[in-house]
């Protein structure tokens, strides 16, 4: 996403928006704008089959890393911090209403995110932070699935946690992920921002155009 074709095609996509609303693009915009900057710079872009395609969204392939899985996120929340990202439903997981056992539950977490691991390569969040002046600050962040490579290595009594950190049993973790039982999804918090790759800034003074953010 780096590459500058793909970010100059995106940015058009960005002034086109706010050239006539002024808020922040919503999911199903930042999908289309996504893939559509990826087609503009002559990636191969699939988008998954339908809009409730469990784990990714699309599919793209990028030169020097092949096909990668991408699942596609924004967050626009009133605040947001800038060391942290957050990711408010990573996916559904309805069986924590109905697993009753400990046992199950640990070993339903790490069926989960292992087959979120084997299925989806990133997860891609656009970030939109809104100034003090009324401007906009968008920032494009890869948070990497292999975040959740330690939730395997969690014993029965960490898994009952209502927030877990990852790795589990260190003084600083990488994330934290939150078990929802009353919306049945898990959430993602505290991503360090150190462990993403930031791949872009911009920012909307106005209706009127966005800039490069330095």
């Amino acid at each position: 996403m780096a590459a500058e074709p793909w970010a100059e095609a995106f940015l058009g996509r960005l002034r086109a928006h706010h050239a006539l609303d002024p808020e922040p693009l919503s999911t199903t915009a930042f999908e289309a704008a996504f893939n559509g900057a990826c087609e503009a710079a002559g990636w191969i872009v699939q988008p998954a089959s339908s809009a409730t395609h469990r784990f990714f969204d699309t599919t793209v392939s990028i030169p020097g890393r092949g096909d990668v899985r991408l699942s596609l996120k924004t967050t626009a929340a009133r605040v947001l911090s800038p060391r942290t990202v957050h990711i408010s439903k990573l996916t559904e997981a309805a069986w924590i209403q109905d697993e009753r056992t400990q046992s199950g539950r640990r070993n339903k977490i790490v069926e989960l995110s292992t087959q979120y691991c084997e299925l989806t390569d990133s997860i891609i969040v656009l970030r939109c932070f809104r100034e003090g002046s009324g401007s906009l600050l968008y920032e494009l962040v890869e948070v990497p699935t292999s975040i959740f490579a330690s939730v395997s290595q969690l014993s029965v009594s960490e898994a009952q946690a209502s927030t877990i950190p990852l790795p589990p049993g260190v003084a600083r973790p990488d994330a934290r992920i939150r078990i929802d039982r009353s919306d049945a999804k898990i959430t993602v918090a505290s991503i360090r921002i150190e462990v993403c790759t930031v791949h872009g800034r911009w920012l909307i003074p106005s209706l009127s155009g966005v800039d490069p953010a330095q």
